[in-house]
């Protein structure tokens, strides 16, 4: 294995690890008829899109934030970090962002910032927090995708309403002297950036057969360019957790891959897409789920609006 993600101080390796993983789910449940009456359809939801409900926030973006962070900090025994990265697309506020916070909720006062990257921005940012370890600027690094997408879709438009639901997800990445994140990969495009949007003072507005080609398209690459990066073969990999935005989407990449949709994670039927909060909250589920553990090989992958591909490879 060619590890592209080794770095050196002082004459000894670097390492990033992620020790901590949390998640936060709003007690709000909305399951499908409810959604289903309101756009004149019958049991189509889970047909379409493998959703059965959803979950819906009355708390804010940055309340349910700093509840997955104190998850992660508790599973990962963690008392403190020193670099805080969120990753949104829906924040409370433009302006200020919401890193910050956060961040005040955990005392510290730290360095921080905010992405919004669609929903791939939390495997940027794990990307982001991986470089910063590496070059010993910073040693240990919170990591928070955090939605509210229910204030932003209308339940109405069949094209999003059925899609979308709210969390928060997150997970600490410390510096470490064994192998943690193997290979990073990501890339933007412009093309086609209109099939995702929302413009100002307007709801979220999707192209549905766009975004479906493009995403088959895009979750193939993100795999076969970080196995690469990794020299990993695919059969390398214990489990492949990928962005939950549709049950279709992922059998048609196991298919195109050659691989059983046993192989990947599906957290989507509980939760639907949470957007940035969606790779850690299923991260999570697999944890919890006992598939995987200490010295798995993890594959997460996802693409968003913009449009953007990522793709991490790391060992628990």
């Amino acid at each position: 294995m060619c590890n592209g993600n080794v770095a050196f101080r002082n004459g000894k390796m670097i390492f990033s690890k992620i020790v901590g993983v949390g998640g936060y789910l709003p007690p709000k449940v909305v399951e499908n008829p409810q959604i289903e009456s309101m756009i004149g359809v019958e049991n189509w939801i889970f047909e379409r899109t493998g959703i059965r409900r959803r979950h819906i926030a009355e708390e804010s973006v940055v309340e349910m934030g700093v509840k997955a962070l104190n998850d992660a900090m508790k599973n990962g025994k963690i008392e403190k970090f020193d670099y805080l990265i969120v990753a949104s697309n829906t924040p409370d506020t433009l302006i200020p962002g919401i890193s910050g916070r956060i961040q005040r909720s955990f005392g510290e006062r730290i360095g921080g910032i905010d992405i919004q990257a669609g929903c791939s921005g939390f495997i940027q940012a794990m990307e982001i927090a991986d470089s910063m370890i590496r070059s010993g600027s910073f040693s240990k690094i919170g990591i928070v995708g955090t939605e509210k997408l229910s204030g932003i879709i209308d339940f109405k438009d069949k094209s999003v309403g059925p899609l979308f639901g709210d969390g928060a997800g997150a997970i600490l990445m410390e510096r470490s002297d064994k192998p943690g994140i193997i290979a990073n990969y990501s890339r933007i495009q412009g093309e086609g950036y209109e099939s995702i949007i929302q413009r100002s003072g307007q709801l979220l507005q999707m192209d549905g057969k766009a975004v479906f080609r493009f995403a088959v398209e895009a979750i193939v690459e993100g795999i076969e360019e970080v196995l690469k990066k990794a020299d990993l073969d695919i059969k390398d990999v214990d489990l492949f957790v990928p962005h939950q935005s549709n049950y279709r989407i992922i059998a048609k990449v196991a298919e195109k891959l050659n691989l059983s949709i046993d192989r990947f994670q599906i957290s989507i039927e509980d939760h639907a897409n949470t957007a940035a909060a969606s790779v850690p909250l299923a991260i999570k589920d697999a944890l919890d789920l006992g598939k995987i553990g200490n010295s798995s090989t993890v594959l997460t992958v996802g693409y968003g609006a913009g449009l953007g591909i990522a793709a991490s490879i790391f060992k628990l």
